[in-house]
């Protein structure tokens, strides 16, 4: 018999718990009572700002804050997390805009594009652009129409780290999207012709995006934007990718949820097993309904927690959630939770080789090949890699070696 608590929230520091009970659309009696306690523990609410700000619901805390507790929060620091909402607005209404005119740009030149993320999983998913934090745009493409998009918003102002951009459309490489960073550091856009990398194929196909896609109204014009059940199912398997390091995704999932609560889960579940991609799915949506109270149907939670290996790496990514870097935190950490997120073997041995090995533009454009010759770059890039991160790969085995030598030569801790 599993638990049905993920996390003991009362080991969270309290500026962590009170921005955990805030991130969320949907107040209660019960949540708003807690709020208020958590709030008259606070001690540092510069910590309690940069804990909402770094996982990406600094609106949703502020949003339940100013409505449900306000008395509870002293003003200069309601003064401070207002200020940052509000900074947080002009820069999410900037980019709105941007994408906005920038798709009508592409479509008047024969250029389709799909957007998701950003502001289109605001809008969808959230009912505002103003209530969720994003940092860029990301739009799918057709893979052939690359060099008219690079033109067009290179024209606009916007350019690409990569110096050598007949290799992404050679398809070879790891890449699947390029981004575009704006003179000024206005924002970005990620342009992608495949949703996720080669390693990690485990969210719907671009064609599937494609044939679902449908038109969206935001208050600077329409887009053509991702289906509802695409962009749930995206999100588990983007979040999953990247080890689940931020309370926005799970908000996310939850927030999608509630918008659309005729989605069908258990046709999705269905979905997401042929994609592989269950075990990902399942775990958002444990996440979702344990930690911000998404509302999802019984037998969906139920078949959630039956499945340990589901459960045991929802707590791992909940535990994980707010503890920084601890002791044993190395950058090689964020491998662990994708690979528990993969159920076959077959997937994870190719997660790990694709990953370590698989080519990638940096290469590329480190040394130039001729395409006969691109077969070479699976020998040159374990070399790179290893020039790359060996030393911190030997830097974070040595304090295992140091606490094996301890248990022989080391008193024990007081």
């Amino acid at each position: 018999m599993v638990s049905d608590i993920l996390l003991d929230r009362s080991n969270l520091p309290t500026e962590a718990a009170l921005v955990l009970c805030c991130a969320t659309t949907a107040a209660t009696p019960e949540r708003s009572a807690m709020a208020s306690d958590l709030a008259a523990r606070v001690r540092n609410w510069d910590s309690f700002i940069d804990i909402a700000k770094r996982h990406g619901v600094l609106p949703l805390v502020h949003r339940y804050l100013n409505l449900e507790c306000p008395a509870a929060v002293p003003a200069d620091a309601m003064a401070k997390l207002r200020t940052q909402w509000q900074l947080i607005i002009l820069y999410n209404r900037h980019l709105a805009a941007e994408l906005v005119r920038l798709t009508s740009l592409l479509n008047a030149a024969g250029v389709p594009a799909v957007s998701f993320k950003g502001p289109v999983l605001a809008a969808m998913a959230y009912g505002s652009i103003e209530l969720r934090q994003f940092v860029d745009l990301d739009i799918l493409v057709r893979q052939t129409d690359l060099p008219r998009v690079a033109e067009i918003l290179t024209a606009e102002g916007y350019l690409s780290p990569h110096t050598r951009r007949e290799g992404l459309a050679t398809g070879y490489f790891q890449e699947c999207e390029d981004a575009f960073f704006a003179d000024g550091g206005m924002g970005a856009v990620d342009v992608h012709w495949k949703v996720t990398p080669r390693a990690f194929r485990f969210a719907p196909d671009e064609e599937s995006f494609w044939r679902r896609a449908h038109v969206i109204e935001l208050e600077f014009g329409t887009l053509t934007a991702i289906a509802p059940e695409d962009l749930l199912l995206y999100i588990c398997v983007h979040a999953a990718k990247h080890g689940w390091v931020t309370l926005g995704s799970i908000c996310d999932v939850a927030q999608i949820l509630r918008a659309r609560p005729t989605i069908n889960l258990m046709a999705m579940l269905e979905e997401a097993t042929t994609l592989g991609s269950r075990r990902m799915f399942l775990t958002g949506i444990l996440l979702a309904h344990n930690l911000v109270g998404a509302p999802v149907q019984t037998d969906v939670v139920a078949i959630a927690r039956r499945d340990r290996a589901i459960e045991s790496l929802a707590r791992h990514v909940a535990i994980q959630l707010f503890s920084g870097a601890g002791p044993g935190h190395t950058r090689f950490d964020p491998w662990a939770v994708p690979l528990r997120s993969i159920e076959s073997i077959r997937g994870r041995m190719r997660y790990v080789v694709r990953r370590m090995l698989a080519p990638t533009m940096g290469d590329y454009e480190l040394v130039q090949l001729p395409a006969s010759l691109f077969p070479l770059y699976w020998v040159i890039r374990p070399f790179r890699m290893a020039v790359q991160y060996g030393p911190a790969f030997f830097a974070a085995l040595r304090p295992v070696r140091m606490r094996r030598n301890c248990r022989f030569s080391c008193p024990p801790d007081d």
